[in-house]
């Protein structure tokens, strides 16, 4: 009977030794990833940086000191930040010149693959990879919503992530398909798509008279190129020498000044102003691109002033 106990004990021993010794396990926590804010209409790249840290745990002892680590990320490439159905393309890269994207062994692209090694005192150790985040550059067709500054997000979550992982005693190198998937790791990109606006113009010069007997007339132009969906307005203000309702070139030198206008219109009706003194700001809404907007000036028939150049500064100011 003593035989036949000691005999049961020792064989349940032996059986549990694997189990102990396969007690070695790995966990995976990733940061979220934000752009924060981005403005299309600049047709640059934004980039920004996330981490996965991958912890792995050993027992005291070990015949499986090394381990393979695989992080899949599924999904297509480039990849989208969305709004409703709007979107912004990006992608993830497992590398800073952002020329291998992030994929999975599902996807036939590239994951993000490295091993570790037991420390020689204690049983974890700790791997921080970092992500690397590009919004692609010339996309100035992005849009905003409600006229104001909108997120835009993709959340990795569940089956678009994978973590595989294998211990081993010697060798490595295995093709991630070879590694048995253990948990996932889910987290979140995120960028702000801001209301902007850019706004440039065009002199207006009106022909040399030698009398003011009749209305002159010239056109110039201010390009604003503001976000799309983004809802804007242009004001002039009265120039340097006169009013909104009453402008005013003056002669170079000082002295003489001379009346004129301007308009939003070929008809010369709406003088454009501040809205204020019977004048109307231009509005329009923005596309992502330069939009032309015409300026039309007026010189209206009136005594005419000594001879020289007559000249006025205006401002103008664009709000979104």
């Amino acid at each position: 009977m003593k035989r036949s106990l000691s005999l049961f004990v020792l064989a349940v021993v032996l059986f549990s030794m694997p189990t102990e010794a396969s007690a070695e396990s790995c966990t995976a926590v990733a940061t979220d990833l934000n752009f924060g804010s981005v403005s299309p209409i600049s047709r640059e790249a934004f980039d920004a940086t996330s981490t996965v840290s991958v912890t792995c745990t050993w027992p005291a002892t070990t015949q499986l000191p090394n381990v393979q680590i695989c992080l899949n990320l599924g999904g297509t490439s480039p990849r989208h930040l969305s709004n409703g159905t709007n979107q912004l393309q990006y992608d993830l890269y497992s590398d800073p010149g952002h020329s291998v994207a992030w994929g999975s062994t599902s996807h036939g692209t590239v994951p993000i693959s490295f091993t570790m090694i037991k420390p020689s005192t204690g049983t974890s150790t700790k791997q921080v990879v970092t992500v690397y985040g590009r919004i692609l550059a010339n996309q100035p067709a992005v849009r905003t919503v409600n006229n104001a500054n909108t997120l835009y997000t993709q959340n990795f979550h569940g089956a678009h992530t994978s973590f595989n992982v294998l211990f081993y005693l010697q060798g490595g190198g295995w093709p991630c398909s070879a590694l048995a998937a253990t948990s996932t790791f889910g987290f979140n990109a995120s960028a702000t798509v801001v209301n902007n606006c850019n706004l440039s113009a065009t002199n207006i010069a009106f022909n040399a008279v030698g009398l003011l007997d009749t209305a002159l007339t010239a056109n110039g132009a201010i390009t604003a190129q503001c976000t799309n969906g983004n809802a804007y307005k242009i004001t002039l203000n009265g120039g340097a020498n006169g009013t909104l309702n009453a402008r005013k070139m003056m002669r170079s030198g000082g002295g003489a000044t001379l009346g004129y206008e301007l308009y939003t219109d070929t008809q010369f009706t709406t003088p454009w102003g501040d809205g204020t003194l019977g004048t109307s700001p231009a509005t329009n809404t923005g596309t992502g691109d330069a939009q032309v907007i015409s300026v039309y000036g007026r010189v209206p028939a009136q005594n005419t002033p000594a001879p020289g150049t007559y000249t006025d500064t205006v401002t103008a100011t664009i709000s979104f």
